[in-house]
């Protein structure tokens, strides 16, 4: 008979042993577990802290003079989360805290080397504190400015113990087991720079991209294209406008302003002005054009126009030309007028008439010491004369013939007197004195009881006198 074993007791050890193996694995398992949530949760605000740091960084290059002006080398421009939402710098959905309840901020100051220059640090507020191993490790993460932590709520260290600056210097505090991100003169100068880029296109709710700080140097090359231009001062050496040139207030200019095909056109009754003198033209009606000030015209060259009327006195320096012919005894519009005759010879418009200016009226006969008559006057030699082309005289002798006064004397008309009965006037009558010898010796009519003396040839008996010729103007 064989005897039988027992091996309850190394079987029950043997998956004691088994569970505890289990138990062991299972507890590193969760360890490992924990932490890598506990990673994976540090990378997440690592994440958070560099987003909201180049948002600040944003923020400050946007507005980089305001907040210079406002920012001291201690008391800081402190940038918010609302903030950076508000200037659409974060999203409306970016949460203000992190996993452990803490709050960003941006404190930004001057340099205190340079203070035209600004710096600054974005420190985690509130919520709980961090430990190290998380510190440690999100500081590394950081890459938006220079990671840190707060050890002592006074002092900001750098990842890795890379640098040390007292948070005093930024004007602030925290409490330790928070976060720290040091924003250098660099950074903030880059940002001011990458946000003082001047875009291509219009960024919505992004006006200051599409806006110059200052000069732009084209090295002389062109703006082509150009719609609008809107500047306080304009200054070039030429300028061509295709259509138009408008302007608001003066142009000056330092040379001549000069029009190739158009005109100089002003309008609410101005013209052009002379600011040295004060003289100039301009119309304040639709008829006339005026001299500014009342300033006088002077030319050396020729003033011609339609009619020329004068207000006041008139002074020639020279001779009075009058191209305007008329003709003596006809009708003119105004009286004192004046004009002249074909041949110069003054009229004057009197009582409608042009009226000559000479003591002898036309058809007035008059001594001419001369054989020939002068321009504009008849030898009174019996002679025709067209009626047309001297109605003046011709109303003066009816049949337009002149009386023949060559070797005959004038004698004034009886009128009624008695001595010279019978007579018309312009009529003619031939002599009755002829001393030709009589055998009677005695003289007729009304030479009768008259002085006489007889000569043996046919000669008249006459006065002392003078041989001219006698002319008339032929009008």
């Amino acid at each position: 008979m064989k005897k039988q074993k027992h091996d309850g007791g190394f079987v029950a050890m043997s998956v004691g042993a088994g569970l505890l193996i289990v138990l062991v694995m299972a507890s590193m398992a969760a360890r490992y577990m924990g932490d890598y949530l506990k990673s994976r949760e540090w990378q997440v605000v690592a994440m958070q802290t560099n987003r909201f740091t180049q948002a600040a960084s944003s923020y400050v290059g946007r507005y980089y003079p305001t907040v210079l002006a406002s920012a001291t080398t201690t008391k800081p421009v402190v940038v918010t989360s609302q903030m950076l939402k508000n200037t659409g710098l974060l999203p409306a959905s970016f949460s203000e805290t992190n996993s452990y309840g803490q709050q960003y901020q941006a404190m930004i100051v001057r340099n205190q080397q340079n203070q035209e220059l600004l710096q600054g640090m974005v420190v985690s507020r509130g919520g709980h504190a961090m430990p190290f191993t998380a510190l440690n490790q999100i500081s590394k993460d950081i890459t938006a400015g220079f990671g840190g932590y707060v050890e002592d709520g006074q002092t900001a260290v750098g990842a890795m113990r890379s640098w040390r600056i007292a948070l005093s210097s930024y004007g602030t505090s925290t409490g330790r087991g928070h976060l720290a991100v040091m924003l250098s003169t660099d950074d903030l100068s880059g940002a001011r720079e990458d946000g003082d880029r001047l875009y291509r296109f219009q960024v919505n709710g992004r006006p200051d991209l599409n806006k110059m700080h200052t000069a732009i140097d084209m090295g002389g090359n062109n703006l082509n294209s150009v719609g609008t231009v809107t500047a306080s001062n304009v200054a070039a050496q030429n300028g061509n406008f295709g259509v138009s040139l408008v302007s608001n207030g003066p142009v000056t200019a330092g040379g001549d302003i000069r029009s190739t095909g158009g005109w100089i056109v002003t309008r609410s009754g101005k013209g052009w002005m002379d600011e040295t003198h004060g003289g100039g033209l301009y119309m304040s009606d639709n008829d006339w054009l005026r001299i500014l000030n009342n300033k006088g015209f002077y030319t050396g060259g020729e003033i011609r126009g339609g009619k020329v009327r004068s207000d006041g006195d008139v002074s020639v320096g020279g001779v009075l030309d009058l191209d305007k012919i008329n003709v003596a005894n006809t009708y003119c519009p105004k009286d004192g007028s004046v004009s002249r005759t074909a041949t110069g010879a003054p009229l004057s418009c009197q009582s409608g008439i042009w009226r000559e200016l000479e003591g002898y009226p036309i058809g007035s006969p008059i001594p001419w010491p001369s054989v020939t008559p002068p321009p504009g006057y008849f030898l009174m030699a019996g002679q025709r004369f067209p009626c047309g082309s001297y109605p003046g005289l011709a109303r003066v002798y009816p049949g337009c013939v002149l009386p023949d006064l060559r070797g005959a004397f004038i004698r004034g008309w009886d009128n009624g007197r008695g001595f010279d009965n019978g007579r018309t006037i312009l009529s003619y009558q031939a002599d009755q004195s002829d001393m030709i010898y009589n055998p009677g010796g005695h003289l007729q009519g009304h030479h009768s009881g008259m002085a006489h003396y007889y000569h043996t040839d046919s000669r008249e008996v006459r006065p002392k006198n003078i041989a001219f010729n006698y002319i008339v103007k032929a009008g």
